[in-house]
């Protein structure tokens, strides 16, 4: 085992992965079954305009990925049939969790499952939240860029106290969600990336997260799903191509 540093080998790893031309990146999603997600919206949505939020939030996130140039592709990990169908038609690839229920933590252990399945398609790989309605393809080509320069990184959510996206260029990716999540992966060597990424630090848990990322700008599938609901129908509507903004799919728990 090695003894140098934790940030020095994160580093060491990012250089290895440079040199070698690795600028792909392989992007995970991992997705709860629907009636699970978001619970934090029930006491203002019912479990119906949840899941429809989900679906809308699933699908914007996944094409705003798509769009970024540096994606060699998406992953959804998920057991949810109707999850699976959404994200399948936006353009992911699909793989079955199969984590127990009642798994001691079950979003980590699928995003290793996950991880597993993508290695022989990309040796660089980032696990993101399913619910960035207000993401660009060009924050996430941004943040892919800052990542590059080390071999573990990470995104913080735009609270400061969770994770949005956990990158891994040429090494594990060690993941670490759940509460008090960016101190575990800054204690595991990851480096917290300082970028601009408004839409990439935007994950929604609570209507106030939901309200901020309307105002953002939303995806077309999420301002549907925001106007079915009654949650700010007249919401900004932006392009998964758009980056004119200040520049840099996991579940409730962060």
């Amino acid at each position: 085992m090695s003894h140098e540093p934790l940030h020095r080998r994160n580093r060491l790893a990012g250089s290895r992965a440079r040199s070698a031309g690795l600028g792909e990146v392989a992007i995970v999603i991992a997705m709860k079954r629907l009636e699970e997600a978001k619970t934090r919206l029930s006491p203002t949505y019912s479990a119906a305009h949840r899941s429809t939020l989900v679906i809308g939030m699933l699908t914007d996130t996944i094409e705003a990925v798509l769009a970024a140039r540096a994606v060699e592709s998406v992953l959804v990990v998920t057991a949810d049939e109707t999850a699976a169908g959404a994200a399948r038609d936006a353009g992911a690839r699909i793989l079955r969790d199969p984590t127990p229920r009642g798994h001691a933590d079950p979003l980590n252990a699928a995003i290793r499952t996950a991880e597993k399945a993508v290695r022989d398609r990309a040796p660089n790989v980032a696990v993101l939240h399913g619910d960035l309605p207000a993401l660009r393809g060009g924050e996430l080509e941004d943040a892919i860029a800052a990542a590059s320069a080390y071999g573990r990184s990470f995104v913080r959510d735009r609270h400061g106290t969770g994770t949005s996206t956990l990158f891994a260029f040429g090494t594990e990716l060690n993941p670490a969600f759940g509460l008090g999540s960016p101190l575990r992966h800054i204690a595991t060597g990851a480096a917290d990336l300082g970028g601009d990424w408004p839409g990439l630090r935007c994950d929604v848990d609570t209507p106030a997260d939901l309200q901020h990322a309307l105002g953002l700008g939303v995806g077309r599938a999420t301002r549907r799903a925001a106007h079915r609901i009654g949650a700010g129908g007249g919401s900004v509507e932006h392009s998964a191509l758009c980056v004119g903004v200040p520049i840099t799919v996991v579940g409730d728990s962060r």
